[in-house]
């Protein structure tokens, strides 16, 4: 996987990042690096259910949120591993709309209800007991694909991502 990030990153280098008049510019060249480390782009904390919910509203994709913990090799490795490698993948940013939540942070959350919740209460609210843990919402807060619930094998994690980000993308394509 490395290999291919690294060859990606190489790919990427070589071809010239055009500014709108038509210039190559330092700033989107380095946007455009940065973006493509071999780690991959961070995936962003979840603050609020409202705020991602009408994003993927408007983008006609489901949220597919990280139950983890700071605390949690597995989940360090879900992320470092599977999903920030598949988002350098431009068809998997433009799928699914990826978020985390670190249970044991002291982030407050507003749900897609609208209220307030501590990071564990919204654990608690979805049942999560595992981590990591990866849930895949409507953008009305109704779960579409089965949950993922750690990881073994990256291979076997990356299979059963894709399978459920699938399962997902089509439920969210049939809501009325």
């Amino acid at each position: 996987m490395h290999i291919l990030c690294s060859i990606f990153l190489i790919v990427v280098i070589s071809f010239p990042v055009y500014g709108s008049n038509g210039s190559v510019t330092e700033s989107n060249l380095k946007n455009e690096v940065e973006q493509t480390l071999p780690d991959g782009p961070s995936i962003e904390q979840l603050t609020s259910f409202q705020q991602v919910a009408a994003t993927a509203r408007i983008r006609g994709v489901p949220v597919v949120v990280l139950f983890c913990t700071f605390w949690c090799p597995q989940c360090d490795l879900m992320e470092q591993e599977v999903l920030r490698p598949m988002m350098l993948d431009r068809s998997f940013r433009e799928r699914i709309l990826l978020t985390k939540l670190e249970v044991d942070s002291d982030t407050i959350i507003t749900g897609f209800d609208g209220r307030q919740y501590s990071s564990e209460e919204i654990a608690e609210l979805y049942d999560i007991n595992f981590y990591p843990t990866l849930v895949f919402f409507d953008p009305n807060g109704r779960e579409l694909s089965q949950r993922i619930i750690g990881i073994t094998l990256v291979e076997h994690a990356v299979d059963k991502l894709n399978k459920a980000i699938n399962n997902a993308e089509q439920a969210t394509k049939q809501e009325p």
